[in-house]
């Protein structure tokens, strides 16, 4: 049977499937703010009682020590995804080191406590700048070095002498251009004490793992993956920081930074147009290494997935 032409029909149709099709997607935008919402109501900590991990059991030989340089409490969570990997996989020792517990006076004992359950909860060792004669750095700022070069002097030789207990292998800090200045200086402050550290320690390749959370690294060339699992603990340890999460819930928007991580790492690592990666949450670093004093940087590039054991080792064979 001929049937004429309508365009007002064919306007119904697609507005048919138009709907249809948007309802779908409406229901997974709407099913990601009901789980936000329903995590709203986890109880914050921090909690009255050690939420502690069980750690893995040391062996003979002197484990591999990652250390944290971390600015502010809850940095330590917010990127430490590669630390908590080296813990559970590499069965590496983690010393997490606040550089500074916040600018709010009045909130560093609470601040203290809320940092010792998220460390509890990681598995992670922690040594607080300065402790127990001060709690944490001072003016950690980047115009310090050349405003008040004594106090930039007392603040190395602070982070000096934790470098010195901890001997690190691996060493985390935010990168140089990671927006606030607190993250500004404590990438300009831990470069210095690696660079002086490595050269103490004749011939030893001490290993920079630069991270990023207030503004994107331009050339990150490490994608670590990070577990369901994982994300949940990391979660867990930011939600610890309750007087800072209440203010504003970062802790529940983490594991979406940690997607977008999957999505813009895929392609700014491996090269415009390549496939993104198969798994869920990711972090990003840039690798560089310290031998001697001389920071050396390169051109490689690694992903290490969720599904596959972490290796830190690999990571030395990028300057080989």
């Amino acid at each position: 049977m001929f049937h004429q032409y309508s365009p007002e029909g064919k306007n119904n149709r697609s507005h048919v499937v138009w709907t249809r099709r948007h309802s779908i997607w409406l229901g997974f935008v709407e099913s990601l703010v009901s789980a936000f919402k329903c995590a709203s109501g986890v109880p914050l900590g921090p909690e009255k009682y050690s939420l502690s991990v069980a750690k893995p059991k040391r062996n003979g030989r002197r484990r591999l020590t990652v250390l944290i340089c971390s600015p502010h409490p809850d940095d330590e969570a917010l990127v430490g995804g590669f630390a908590l990997r080296a813990l559970q996989e590499s069965k590496a020792r983690v010393v997490n080191c606040a550089i500074t517990l916040g600018a709010d006076r009045k909130r560093k004992q609470e601040r203290l406590r809320e940092l010792r359950a998220s460390c509890a909860v990681l598995g992670f060792e922690l040594k607080i700048a300065g402790w127990p004669r001060i709690h944490g750095l001072e003016n950690v700022e980047p115009q310090v070095a050349k405003s008040d070069p004594q106090r930039w002097r007392l603040n190395h030789a602070l982070l000096k002498s934790v470098f010195e207990y901890a001997r690190p292998d691996v060493v985390l800090m935010p990168h140089a251009g990671d927006f606030h200045r607190t993250h500004k200086a404590t990438h300009q402050l831990a470069v210095e004490v690696a660079a002086e550290y490595s050269r103490r320690i004749r011939g030893k390749r001490l290993l920079l793992l630069e991270t990023e959370y207030w503004h994107p690294m331009e050339k990150p060339n490490l994608m670590v993956g990070i577990t369901s699992a994982d994300v949940a603990a990391l979660i867990m340890a930011v939600a610890e920081h309750g007087g800072e999460v209440r203010r504003n819930p970062y802790h529940l928007r983490h594991p979406a930074r940690m997607m977008d991580n999957v999505r813009r790492g895929s392609e700014v690592i491996k090269g415009e147009g390549a496939s993104a990666e198969g798994f869920m949450f990711a972090e990003l670093y840039r690798v560089s290494a310290i031998t001697n004093g001389a920071q050396n940087h390169t051109a490689k590039w690694k992903i290490m997935p969720p599904d596959r054991p972490l290796k830190i080792g690999e990571l030395y064979k990028l300057f080989d």
